[in-house]
């Protein structure tokens, strides 16, 4: 067997170990950053869906009791007294 041929062949399996160990650390300083971005925006979408959020609250509650009365004195006017 050749010497060099073993120290070939255990250099590039050492890069490629190493590299491959890179490789993961990449990955995962990549996907870290990634969640952080989703974090963030995630957060700055609520912050933005607030005050909309809030006000169209009080819109379907409005629309809710407007829609409540409306049926209430509907009912009160067709039922006959007795």
């Amino acid at each position: 067997m050749n010497t060099s041929t073993l120290t070939a062949g255990s250099t590039q399996q050492g890069q490629a170990t190493a590299l491959s160990a890179q490789a993961r650390q990449l990955r995962q300083r990549l996907a870290l950053r990634t969640g952080l971005a989703l974090l963030a925006w995630s957060r700055r979408q609520d912050e933005r869906r607030t005050a909309e959020a809030v006000q169209l609250r009080r819109q379907a509650a409005q629309l809710a009791t407007l829609a409540r009365d409306d049926v209430q004195r509907r009912v009160a006017l067709a039922t006959p007294l007795v």
